[in-house]
C-alpha cells in the first residue's frame, strides 16, 4: 500500500496554514494575476505588484502558491485548461478531415477571440527562451501541434492541403489569432471606437475563413 504524504505535502500544508485569508475566490486570484502578467509582462509582474492588484501582503503569493512563477502557471492553467481541452477533443469527432479541419480552425479563433489575455501572455513568452515558454509548449502548443500534424498530413497527401511544415501551418492557424491581442490598434481601423463584442465575434469568424480558404484547396 502507498504511503501518503512526504516531505512536499508537508511543506504545501504549512503554507496553507500560514497563508492569510483574503475576500477573494480563487478564481478571481487567478484572473487578476493573469491580467497583470498580460498588461505587464512576467518580468514587470513584481511579487509586490502583484500583492498590490491583489489587495494582499507582499508574501501572499509565496505563501499561497510557492513563488511567482507557480503563480503564473497556476493563472494560464486556470484560463487555458478549459478551452484547450474543448479544442483537443474536436480532433476525436467523426468528420471527415475536411469539416474537422474547419471546425479546428473555427474554435481555434474563436476561443482565441474570447482570451485577449492569454494571447498577450503567449505572445510576449514566445519571444525569448525560458521555463515559462517550454510550459507553454510541453502542455498546450506541442500538444495541439501533435494532434494537428497527423490530420494536416492527410489532407496533404490527398492534395487538398499544400505541402508545408508544421511551423509554417501553425503559424499561418495562428497567425490571424495575434489580431485578438492588438484591440487597440484594432480599433483605430474601426469605425466604432470601442467595437461591440459581436463585432470582434464576426472579426473572428472572417478571421477564421480566411485562414481556411488560403489553406485548403
Amino acid at each position: 500500500m502507498a504511503q501518503r504524504g512526504g516531505k512536499g505535502s508537508d511543506q504545501d500544508d504549512r503554507r496553507r496554514a500560514r497563508t492569510p485569508q483574503v475576500d477573494l475566490a480563487d478564481s478571481e486570484i487567478l484572473q487578476r494575476g493573469l491580467e497583470a502578467f498580460a498588461e505587464l509582462g512576467y518580468p514587470g509582474a513584481s511579487v509586490r505588484e502583484l500583492a498590490k492588484r491583489l489587495g494582499v501582503n507582499h508574501n501572499f503569493i509565496n505563501d499561497r502558491f510557492g513563488s511567482k512563477e507557480k503563480f503564473w502557471r497556476a493563472a494560464v492553467d486556470h484560463a487555458l485548461k478549459g478551452p484547450f481541452q474543448q479544442l483537443i477533443a474536436i480532433f476525436d469527432s467523426d468528420l471527415d478531415d475536411i469539416e474537422l479541419f474547419k471546425c479546428v480552425v473555427r474554435t481555434f479563433h474563436s476561443l482565441a477571440a474570447n482570451m485577449p489575455h492569454v494571447n498577450r501572455i503567449i505572445s510576449d513568452e514566445s519571444v525569448f527562451e525560458s521555463e515559462r515558454l517550454n510550459y507553454l509548449y510541453s502542455e498546450y502548443t506541442g500538444r495541439f501541434v501533435e494532434k494537428l500534424e497527423p490530420l494536416a498530413q492527410r489532407l496533404i497527401a490527398s492534395g487538398r492541403m499544400p505541402d508545408m511544415s508544421m511551423d509554417v501551418l501553425f503559424s499561418a492557424l495562428t497567425g490571424p489569432a495575434v489580431v485578438m491581442t492588438q484591440r487597440q490598434l484594432v480599433r483605430r481601423m474601426s469605425e466604432a471606437a470601442d467595437p461591440p463584442i459581436d463585432e470582434w465575434q464576426h472579426m473572428t469568424d472572417c478571421l477564421a475563413e480566411v485562414v481556411i480558404r488560403g489553406l485548403l484547396r
